[in-house]
């Protein structure tokens, strides 16, 4: 049997029921050429597929197992970062530490604010910067 008799006898296959003797020479076929078995059955299973009523879903609970995957994934994360810095603390204490140690030996001063090198911002208004106010009345009657 060639190629395109199978294929014909395989596509009359899924619209009528065939005769035993056409089943038993495709059957035959399919057994004898594996390429071609393996086209027919995915070309049933892409059929059965398309011709299914029901819509494709993931399974009872995907939405909460995909939740649950998520945080477990972010509890992780915490774990990991948690773990790094508990690893490095000591260390980040002792840098901390010395570079205090440094700006209080370098400082001129020895109280809290040259220590954390805190300065003083705030503005303090002389007599000279007070904003000058516009009184409508009295510009109006000294004119």
């Amino acid at each position: 049997m060639s190629q395109k008799e199978i294929e014909d006898l395989f596509l009359r296959s899924l619209d009528q029921p065939l005769s035993e003797s056409e089943m038993e020479k495709l059957a035959s076929a399919l057994r004898d050429n594996s390429g071609i078995a393996n086209d027919v059955s995915h070309y049933t299973n892409l059929r059965e597929t398309m011709l299914r009523k029901e819509p494709a879903t993931f399974g009872p609970y995907f939405a909460q197992k995909v939740i649950a995957r998520i945080q477990s994934v972010k509890e992780e994360l915490d774990n990991y970062i948690v773990f790094f810095f508990k690893k490095y603390q000591i260390a980040a204490l002792g840098v901390m530490i010395a570079l205090l140690t440094v700006n209080v030996v370098f400082s001129d001063q020895f109280d809290i604010t040259s220590i954390f090198d805190v300065q003083d911002t705030s503005v303090i208004n002389s007599p000279d910067d007070e904003i000058q106010t516009f009184n409508f009345l009295e510009n109006l009657a000294s004119e």
